[in-house]
């Protein structure tokens, strides 16, 4: 399909919540990776990111959103720094990631990247992935996910276990159940 290998990387990720893991239950996903904050959440409150076999998340990478967020969803007075926040690490891996990108169909202003990643626990994942700047994109970025996976011979009806599920059921059963009764994976 003409993919170039545009970098190899390893890094470091720790994800965050409360104790009684109201952000992941609401999947909302607070991690640091490296020295940077990042939070993922779905596109409209109360609903989730998993459609199908995709998932669609906002992403924030600028700290000051990512506690204005994280606090509107904990419904707490906002507060200047994520240290005051008191969230416990639940998962924390390495990654190593070789980072691919398609060239653009024509017809298509969507950068499309495909990462192959292997965790440090023994598991491996590809990851389709397209970026959209409004959510006028998404259905179209859906689609061009969807027959990309064809191509490849990836697609699948079903999610597929993803890092941090997978982290979970082998680290963290209990979490990982709440997560399922919640229907969040």
């Amino acid at each position: 399909m003409g993919a170039k290998l545009k970098k190899e990387l390893k890094f470091r990720d720790s994800y965050y919540d409360t104790v009684d893991c109201r952000l992941t239950l609401s999947d909302v996903w607070l991690r640091k990776r490296e020295d940077t904050w990042e939070l993922k959440y779905p596109p409209k409150r109360g609903t989730r990111g998993l459609k199908g076999s995709s998932t669609q998340y906002l992403e924030l990478s600028h700290e000051p959103d990512i506690i204005s967020r994280v606090c509107e969803e904990l419904n707490i007075p906002c507060t200047q720094s994520m240290d005051s926040l008191q969230l416990e690490e639940f998962a924390n891996f390495v990654t190593k990631r070789r980072r691919f990108e398609l060239p653009t169909k024509s017809g298509s202003k969507h950068k499309v990247v495909v990462d192959l990643d292997m965790a440090d626990f023994s598991f491996a994942v590809g990851e389709v992935e397209v970026l959209v700047d409004t959510e006028e994109e998404v259905e179209s970025a859906l689609q061009e996910v969807e027959d990309i996976c064809k191509q490849l011979g990836v697609l699948a009806s079903s999610p597929v276990p993803g890092k941090m599920s997978t982290f979970l059921k082998l680290n963290r059963p209990d979490h990982y159940r709440q997560l399922l009764e919640a229907h969040v994976l």
